[in-house]
């Protein structure tokens, strides 16, 4: 027997390092190619999420959701990869629009999630991955898709018009109605950062909430990206749009008349984890050929502590005064503020790519930085996109994507946010907000010649509009966040080299400045070795032995 006479299932190893990417759009001719000793992946494939109806009605279903071990050549690209959009927000007093699949070609099998089913107006929701709330009378969820999502939630007598039932989610179906006029909640999704870590989308396919206009609130978004519907009392109506790559269902709409829409769906999502697994029975004969050829599964062998900083985004390119830009992303393991410490990553010895974001130019959004699975996004810039590792001023959303330990804050009216607070709001409407804190991190201390202690600040808001009396202007965070500017007089600065701060915003009638690049750290134990490429990185020693790498630009680092 060709297995030494071992009688046992026939099995392939994987050794996969456990490798995880991610992809929030579609790529083609090649989704990525796997690693020479990967044989088996774990394959998360997210569709588009459905809208929900309009003017109180049903909440959209969540797309389609696979997660499922595939087996895979390695070495290899796979096959094009397509990422489904959501169904657009709805019109007053129509059904929502259904998403759109998401699609993976591996050898000659295509994998196919199914779009999420809009919801109902007067009528039942639309089938789909997971199925539509319906709205009307007697009407009912449309059905979900086996293995990839549930049906939505019936409208359940008595209630009035105009109350929409829940669209469902991968793990459980819509909210149904209920008396006297309570619309139903979106069905639970499914959380994946345990399964995919380092993910920037901690959870998928929920359903939307249910929309209401017949005196009630609306439902409740599913875990997962759902948006919540509105209630008959909100305005303009529309409910909440689905999370960005999540493939949540939108939510249904709220009040009448033609602004109550119901909000889109989100966007899917794809993830990939190239697995570590030699099941079965094995002879020794074929254990030694695997081995040989690299492809038996090993055990990681080094603890890698992390510090990984993004770029800082920019504030506005020409404005009266500009809001200062949003501080880079900032995840780490150990060495700073408790709260946002993540978890050490166990890696193998061989060679990592990392990548030091760019700091945003007037104008641009910061850049990410990355070091294995941990990504942190490039702070949010005063123009537009607003949001990011952590927001721009003038309202710009921190952490975002989310990551949890959260990577930044929301900027204020005025200042960004950084890593340690949001952004301030102005004072006065003749002075700037103060940038969001940074927090310090000394996983560098004692090592090498790189000083700065304390990253991620946001930038300080620009002072003095049109019409007013010269005030104080406010100085950039801790963190290298820039300082704010005046009118006539212009003191804005950038964000710092390598400390991912926000830049400063610009006083009236002048340009304004760039975001801090950004900055990654790595420490492991005294037994291994580092080495960095290119030189303008560093590594060193810590005189309690652990060995210290810093990048202040895009390299590689290899551990041996």
């Amino acid at each position: 027997m060709a297995n030494g006479g071992i009688i046992g299932p026939t099995n392939l190893t994987s050794f996969g390092k456990c490798k995880v990417t991610t992809k929030t759009a579609s790529t083609s001719p090649s989704a990525l190619t796997t690693q020479p000793g990967t044989r088996l992946a774990r394959v998360l494939l997210v569709a588009g999420g459905g809208a929900g109806g309009g003017d109180g009605g049903g909440g959209g279903g969540a797309g389609g959701v696979i997660c499922q071990e595939i087996p895979v050549s390695g070495g290899s690209p796979l096959g094009a990869l397509v990422i489904g959009g959501g169904g657009g927000e709805t019109p007053a007093c129509n059904e929502g629009n259904d998403g759109n699949p998401s699609t993976l070609v591996v050898g000659s099998t295509t994998y196919t999630a199914v779009f999420g089913g809009g919801g109902g107006k007067n009528q039942s929701g639309n089938a789909g991955g997971s199925g539509g709330g319906g709205e009307g009378s007697g009407s009912s969820g449309g059905a979900g898709t086996a293995c990839q999502g549930n049906p939505g939630g019936d409208v359940v007598s008595p209630v009035p018009a105009d109350t929409g039932a829940g669209g469902g989610g991968k793990s459980a179906a819509g909210g149904d109605t209920a008396a006297p006029n309570t619309a139903g909640a979106g069905g639970a999704g499914l959380t994946i950062s345990s399964i995919y870590p380092g993910s920037p989308i901690s959870a998928v396919g929920g359903g939307g909430g249910g929309g209401n206009n017949s005196g009630g609130p609306g439902g409740a978004g599913g875990a997962g990206g759902g948006g919540a519907g509105a209630g008959a009392g909100a305005s303009p109506g529309t409910g909440t749009a689905g999370g960005t790559n999540t493939g949540g269902g939108g939510g249904g709409a709220g009040a009448g008349g033609p602004t109550s829409k119901g909000a889109a769906g989100g966007p899917g999502f794809f993830a990939m984890k190239e697995l570590n697994k030699a099941s079965g029975v094995w002879s020794m004969s074929e254990q030694l050929d695997a081995i040989k050829d690299g492809t038996w599964v090993k055990r990681p062998n080094v603890t890698v502590n992390y510090l990984v900083v993004a770029g800082g985004g920019g504030s506005r390119s020409f404005s009266d005064t500009s809001a200062g830009g949003g501080a880079g992303g900032y995840r780490a393991s150990g060495f700073g503020p408790s709260p946002l410490q993540g978890s050490a990553l166990e890696l193998y010895t061989g060679d990592y790519t990392v990548t030091v974001g760019g700091g945003g130019s007037k104008g641009s959004q910061g850049e990410s930085s990355t070091f294995d699975s941990i990504t942190s996004a490039g702070g949010g810039t005063a123009d537009s996109p607003k949001d990011g590792g952590s927001g721009a001023g003038d309202g710009g959303s921190g952490n975002t994507p989310p990551t949890d330990p959260p990577q930044g804050n929301d900027g204020g009216n005025s200042g960004g946010g950084g890593a340690g607070g949001a952004g301030s709001d102005r004072p006065s409407p003749s002075q700037g907000g103060q940038g969001g804190a940074g927090v310090p991190n000394l996983i560098n201390c004692g090592g090498t010649p790189f000083s700065r202690t304390v990253f991620a600040g946001g930038g300080a808001g620009g002072a003095d509009p049109p019409g007013s009396s010269p005030q104080p202007n406010p100085t950039g965070a801790p963190g290298g966040g820039g300082q704010g500017g005046a009118r006539g007089n212009d003191s804005s600065t950038d964000g710092a080299t390598n400390s991912g701060g926000g830049a400063g915003g610009q006083g009236a009638n002048l340009s304004g400045q760039s975001g801090g690049p950004g900055f990654v750290a790595v420490r492991v134990p005294g037994s291994f070795s580092l080495s960095v490429s290119p030189g303008t990185n560093a590594t060193a020693t810590h005189p309690g032995g652990d060995k210290i790498a810093t990048f202040t630009v895009s390299g590689t680092l290899t551990i041996s």
